[in-house]
């Protein structure tokens, strides 16, 4: 067993495209503002380390705080039946807590399981607002699942085959800052086989979002959905050999 700690502190100034470019996507126009602030984030980690099993199992706990001072972010300024209009702003603070778990599992030589859990609850805690506006304190901040799970079985044989299946669970979001335009939650899974053809090339065929899953990405607010079933073979080139 094995314990960590860190404290830090950053900054991100903003970028060009925040200052300067105006866009629109959907039926939201986004404003720019050159007259931006950098973000200042303070936060701190602790985690512990654990292995056992002689060596075939491990696991890692990280819990996590974060707090932004000025973060930017989209800023609903009005909303009609045709047009949402928003603009980059400064937000007062935001934060950001939860906890991070993953694990993962050597059944044998050839075979390896692992899995992945994170729990993020971020919200604004402080906002100056905007005349009209609807007070921001409280909400989740945008774009930021609380609930997000993964997993992995993976066989490798370098005689033999590689197989990979993955699944990935990611909970309920909002795409907007004030948690109107919600993005439902959505299961996906992949899958991935290939086989050494010499030291160093591997042949490989791949589907992504296995059970051709409609999930939301985006609400502008027309939902817009992810990718569907996608196939791909390629080969792989390893130096040095795997």
């Amino acid at each position: 067993m094995s314990l960590t700690g860190s404290v830090y502190r950053a900054f991100r100034a903003p970028t060009l495209n925040e200052l300067y470019r105006t866009f629109r996507v959907g039926n939201v126009l986004t404003f720019n503002n050159a007259g931006l602030s950098a973000e200042r984030l303070t936060g701190a980690e602790a985690g512990v380390n654990l292995s056992g099993w002689n060596g075939r199992l491990s696991m890692r706990d990280t819990f996590f705080w974060s707090d932004i001072v000025d973060p930017v972010a989209n800023v609903t300024l009005s909303t009609t039946p045709t047009l949402i209009t928003r603009q980059k702003l400064n937000l007062g603070r935001t934060r950001s807590r939860g906890v991070e778990l993953d694990g993962a599992v050597r059944v044998n030589r050839d075979i390896q399981i692992l899995a992945g859990y994170s729990y993020t609850a971020a919200t604004v805690v402080s906002y100056p607002g905007t005349p009209g506006g609807i007070d921001l304190v409280g909400l989740d901040v945008a774009q930021v699942p609380r609930n997000v799970f993964t997993w992995q079985a993976r066989y490798w044989n370098p005689s033999r085959v590689f197989v990979s299946v993955a699944g990935r669970f990611v909970g309920q979001q909002f795409d907007d800052d004030q948690n109107q335009l919600p993005l439902a939650r959505f299961y996906t899974m992949d899958l991935e086989i290939g086989r050494s053809i010499t030291p160093h090339f591997e042949v490989f065929g791949a589907v992504e979002n296995v059970f051709n899953q409609r999930y939301q990405v985006a609400r502008t607010p027309v939902t817009n959905l992810g990718p569907p079933i996608l196939f791909r073979i390629g080969l792989r080139l390893s130096y040095p050999a795997r």
